[in-house]
């Protein structure tokens, strides 16, 4: 049967008051759905970002490093952190960013060999004898050197012999304990040290465990205690840890107090460090 018109109009005006009725009931539960999907757009963005800052600080890091390796770094990480830790005294030598400096020089002469004698024979220190070098034969062996390093000439570059070292580290670590050196704790991080500086690894990648050792030593310290120019002593925590004031030699970094009256002081004055950098900054401004 035909719909009249009049029907057609009760119909549709019960239909949107229905309408009406579903959508009132409908949208509270739309805009919570809205605003949960929002809260979940909001934490997802606030993660990528998290994941970005930390993607950039990696690649700034290793933009930072010139010559070690990603496991290398990790490694010389452990060791200097190990020579030099922090504790209740003071920032140690990670903090210090020594690490950065055994790269850079690793990467520069230093760890090229630029200044240094290269040519053999290539004898060992403390060798017992007899020996022969250059068809001389030596009863009672080679003399023992008495300065740090590498006590014996490799026939390597101080980069090529880091490498080497840094390998049968990790080798004899992995031998001793099943773990890398920098997987393992403080206590058998110093003891591969001292197992390092008694000589105790009998294959050490044809190096001499404590001439490895020596040059560990040296180089943690230099970073630590060298101008921050060189790029390691970051903050000066060295010279702060050690009293040493750098560049500071009362003149210039002391709000313009005379180098005499400080001398002639009732109290002593502990001058604050300062690096090259600083002393060069400011004498430019004079």
């Amino acid at each position: 049967m035909p719909i009249s018109r009049r029907e057609f109009i009760k119909i549709s005006a019960a239909g949107a008051v229905g309408f009406g009725v579903a959508s009132a009931i409908e949208i509270p539960i739309l805009e919570n759905q809205i605003s949960n999907e929002r809260d979940q757009i909001t934490a997802l963005n606030n993660q990528v970002s998290t994941l970005q800052n930390q993607l950039s600080t990696t690649v700034q890091e290793q933009e930072a490093f010139l010559t070690l390796g990603v496991n290398e770094q990790k490694e010389v990480e452990a060791i200097v952190e190990t020579i030099i830790p922090s504790d209740q005294n003071g920032l140690g030598a990670k903090e210090a960013g020594v690490i950065f400096f055994i790269d850079h020089q690793l990467a520069g002469d230093y760890g090229n060999n630029a200044r240094m004698y290269m040519k053999g024979p290539f004898v060992l220190s403390g060798q017992t004898g007899p020996i022969t070098v250059g068809g001389i034969t030596y009863p009672q062996g080679s003399p023992v050197e008495p300065f740090t390093g590498p006590t014996y000439q490799y026939n390597l570059t101080l980069r090529e012999f880091w490498r080497t070292g840094l390998l049968a580290l990790e080798a004899y670590s992995n031998s001793v304990y099943g773990k890398n050196f920098e997987d393992l704790t403080t206590d058998q991080r110093t003891q591969i040290l001292t197992d390092l500086y008694n000589n105790k690894p009998t294959s050490f990648n044809d190096i001499v465990p404590k001439d490895f050792f020596n040059e560990l030593i040296f180089m943690t310290y230099s970073g630590f205690m060298m101008d921050p120019v060189y790029g390691g002593n970051n903050g000066m925590v060295g010279w702060i840890l050690t009293g040493f004031t750098g560049a500071n030699m009362g003149d210039s970094f002391n709000q313009g107090r005379n180098v005499l009256d400080l001398m002639v002081a009732d109290k002593p004055t502990r001058f604050p460090p300062h690096s090259l950098g600083e002393f060069q900054k400011i004498m430019g401004e004079l």
